[in-house]
């Protein structure tokens, strides 16, 4: 479920705003991933999730920017 709401999240960053932001959101996904492992995961597992959390965070945003490249491109 937490990679569908990242993705979701991506998506709608990539078409509202550019680069800085989806920097800021990985760098609040890494702050939000490691504090919320209070199941005592060993730090292996957290690191890969937060992994794969970036990654589909970074994808979404790339199609995201290019829906709004899409976008903008009928319009005008």
């Amino acid at each position: 479920m937490s990679v569908v709401a990242v993705f979701a999240s991506g998506i709608l960053i990539g078409l509202r705003f550019k680069a800085p932001a989806l920097i800021a959101a990985t760098a609040l996904l890494m702050i939000g991933s490691f504090a919320w492992n209070g199941l005592g995961l060993p730090g292996n597992v957290t690191v890969a999730k937060f992994l794969i959390l970036a990654f589909a965070l970074a994808c979404a945003y790339i199609v995201g920017l290019s829906l709004s490249m899409h976008r903008k491109r009928n319009e005008g």
